[in-house]
């Protein structure tokens, strides 16, 4: 069976990126995150028709995670991830704001409606000890003033959907991928010198799908894996997900931060 992930953590680029500054010692942290991404669709893990070579080294280079528990539902695995603690403490057990299904034998206990102010982020704790913080993309933990900006994240930048709505005036009808992966570029050139800390929070791949006109051309024409939903939509999108990474990689080396 094969199982689909909700907010599999892609990158957590720690220890790699220590910044050797006098004052300080503390490595830089950055952090990408996919919504809905299913752990077989990855080359590391014998994919055949999706194309991830950045994510692939990124598995060859660090660990990746052979046996876990996966909570397949948006809200409460990153209420999770903010929080350091478990869904339910928080009252996160579905994605918000919860499904309603007339017709269902059993219904769904109601759901918080944001992430309380109250919770102790990680962000919140390493801007306390002189992080730089930077949040961009989907979150998805509440509406205004309940967003990022609200939990610790310095600079923030929120969006949904794998085309930037209207509302953000500075990427409105890019594509979603694209426009994070500038900001995330931006922000790390700006607080080089460190500490940082960056979440890059992708919609990518989580339906309604999409991708550039390019890449779906290109995987249509591909021959599909023998057994596998080979959707040309997804296997684009997923691409354009997996040239953030590499984009994001380069930042880092360019900058004399790999080490």
């Amino acid at each position: 069976m094969r199982s689909n992930i909700t907010g599999v953590i892609l990158a957590v680029l720690a220890a790699a990126t220590v910044a050797y500054a006098v004052t300080s010692a503390r490595p830089n942290i950055i952090l990408i995150l996919a919504d809905d991404l299913g752990w077989a669709d990855l080359g590391c893990y014998g994919n055949t028709f999706n194309e991830t070579r950045n994510l692939d080294r990124l598995a060859q280079q660090g660990l990746r995670f052979t046996q876990f528990y996966a909570g397949p539902v948006c809200s409460p695995t990153r209420a999770s991830i903010q929080s350091g603690q478990n869904q339910a403490r928080i009252g996160i057990t579905v994605h918000i704001p919860g499904h309603w299904r007339p017709f269902a034998k059993m219904v769904e206990p109601p759901v918080a409606l944001d992430l309380p102010l109250e919770i102790e982020t990680f962000a919140e704790r390493l801007g306390a000890a002189g992080y730089k913080t930077g949040y961009f993309g989907k979150w998805h933990l509440g509406d205004e003033g309940f967003g990022p900006a609200s939990q610790g994240w310095q600079t923030a930048i929120e969006t949904q959907g794998n085309i930037v709505p209207p509302r953000v005036a500075m990427g409105a009808g890019r594509r979603t991928a694209e426009f994070l992966t500038e900001k995330a570029v931006e922000f790390i050139t700006a607080n080089k010198s460190g500490p940082f800390l960056l979440q890059v929070s992708h919609s990518a791949v989580h339906t309604p799908l999409s991708t550039t006109p390019e890449l779906l051309k290109k995987y249509e024409a591909k021959k599909p894996m023998p057994n596998y939903p080979s959707r040309p939509d997804y296997a684009g999108l997923l691409e354009e997900l997996d040239q953030s990474v590499g984009k994001i990689f380069a930042t880092v080396d360019r900058l004399g931060l790999g080490e």
